[in-house]
């Protein structure tokens, strides 16, 4: 007789879309811990970036950044951020001077460092999840 032992279904947090990273991953948490792991990395390096777009007063640059990072969210079931990121890209685009980006840019960098609190609190489960289960 084989007694195995049942494996613990994963569930991602509530805070995130969870219908749409069970879609995305369809189980594959391995590749989910990966995929966490390399988004939170890109966003923190793309927002120092950001911030020194801005600190040189580069509206261009720093849209462009906002362009790259903005995707990332997705990846991590933080799908409303791709939203908030994409009308920050609209500041920036009707920008004339860094001055009119400045209270979106702070709004940007507040909601993206709780996003990373976020991915980094889902990172750990999945690495837990994955030393213990896999």
């Amino acid at each position: 007789m084989h007694n195995e032992v049942p494996k613990i279904p994963f569930t991602f947090s509530s805070k995130l879309d969870i219908a749409f990273l069970t879609e995305l991953y369809d189980n594959d948490f391995e590749q989910a811990e990966t995929v966490f792991e390399t988004s939170l990395e890109q966003i923190q390096s793309e927002l120092v970036n950001a911030g020194d777009k801005f600190s040189q007063g580069d509206v261009p640059g720093l849209k462009k950044i906002i362009h790259k990072i903005k995707p990332l969210f997705g990846y991590v079931g933080l799908n409303k951020i791709i939203t908030d990121f994409a009308a920050f890209e609209d500041v920036c685009a009707g920008a004339n001077d860094i001055s009119q980006t400045e209270n979106g840019f702070k709004n940007i960098v507040k909601i993206t460092e709780e996003a990373l609190e976020t991915i980094n609190n889902e990172l750990k489960r999945l690495k837990q999840y994955n030393t213990q289960c896999l």
